[in-house]
């Protein structure tokens, strides 16, 4: 009998979240449920410099957010603009995440999400290097 925790906290919700490019969210969204990630939609393209800002400053707080309750956080997106939410990221403490650019193949994303399943001790900044 294998004592691992379960992959969703006492309140249902999953502890794992994906942050994705919107083009890409219809298509890996059935898998992350399977899987037991939630998603965080980043802002589709098309919209106002000062909307696209807000939507990825909102974006990176609940990151932030989510780290600091170790959570595991990854980006699924398209490589189009990594640097934006980068620079939302910058000032909230929030390391690099681990990264895939979509598409990808089902068994590459099914890997790449097990791989990442577990936030790294250190991310969180909560827990005593030893």
């Amino acid at each position: 009998m294998s004592s691992e925790p379960e992959p969703e906290r006492r309140s249902g919700r999953p502890d794992r979240v994906a942050v994705i490019a919107e083009p890409e969210l219809p298509g890996v969204l059935e898998l992350l449920e399977e899987e037991g990630w939630g998603a965080i939609q980043l802002p589709p393209a098309g919209l106002d410099p000062e909307t696209t800002s807000a939507w990825l400053e909102q974006v990176a707080e609940h990151v932030a957010e989510f780290r600091r309750n170790g959570y595991a956080v990854v980006v699924l997106d398209d490589g189009l603009d990594p640097d934006r939410l980068g620079a939302a990221f910058s000032g909230l403490g929030v390391g690099p995440l681990p990264r895939l650019a979509l598409p990808a193949e089902e068994d590459e994303l099914r890997d790449f999400l097990h791989q990442n399943a577990v936030q790294p001790p250190s991310a969180g900044g909560l827990t005593p290097d030893t």
